[in-house]
C-alpha cells in the first residue's frame, strides 16, 4: 500500500512539475521533487526531469551523465533513503536556474542505513518545453555535526 501511494504521490507530482511557469517558486519546487523521484527510484520521472546534456558530478568526485545516473538508480546501484533539505536558495538568469543549498543524505545498501552524508550543492536547471530541467550538479561533502 505504502508504495502504492508512493506511486501516486511521484506521478502527481512530476505531472505538475511538467506545467511550470519560470519562476524561484517553481526552481525550488523542481528541486524538491527530484528528490522524492530519486527516492522513489522512479525512472520515467528522472527521465522527465534531467536534461539530455545532464553532467552529475558525485560528493566522491565520479561523474554521471542522464543515462548512467538513472540506470544507477533504476538498477538500485544508488539507493536513496533519505533527502534532507537544509538550506535551498534559487537565482533565475533567463531561461537558467541555479540552486545552491545543504542536503542531509542517506543511503541504502543491501537494506542498512549507511552513515549520512552532509553535502553543500549547486545544481543548474535549464527552462525547456514548459518545465525546468536539471542539467548540472556538482556537490562537495560536508562535516556532519
Amino acid at each position: 500500500m505504502k508504495k502504492i501511494i508512493t506511486s501516486i504521490i511521484i506521478c502527481l507530482t512530476s505531472y505538475f512539475a511538467m506545467a511550470q511557469e519560470k519562476t524561484a517558486a517553481s526552481l525550488k519546487e523542481a528541486d524538491l521533487t527530484r528528490f522524492k523521484i530519486m527516492i522513489a527510484q522512479d525512472g520515467a520521472g528522472l527521465e522527465n526531469i534531467l536534461h539530455k546534456d545532464l553532467v552529475y558530478v558525485h560528493s566522491s568526485g565520479t561523474k554521471d551523465d542522464k543515462t548512467s545516473y538513472i540506470q544507477s538508480i533504476v538498477s538500485k546501484k544508488t539507493i536513496y533513503h533519505k533527502i534532507d533539505v537544509i538550506e535551498l536558495t534559487q537565482r533565475i538568469y533567463g531561461n537558467i536556474g541555479i540552486n545552491n543549498g545543504i542536503v542531509h543524505v542517506v543511503n541504502l545498501k543491501d537494506g542498512v542505513e549507511l552513515p549520512a552524508n552532509k553535502l553543500t550543492f549547486t545544481d543548474v536547471y535549464v527552462f525547456e518545453n514548459g518545465r525546468w530541467q536539471m542539467v548540472s550538479w556538482q556537490s562537495t561533502k560536508l562535516p556532519v555535526q
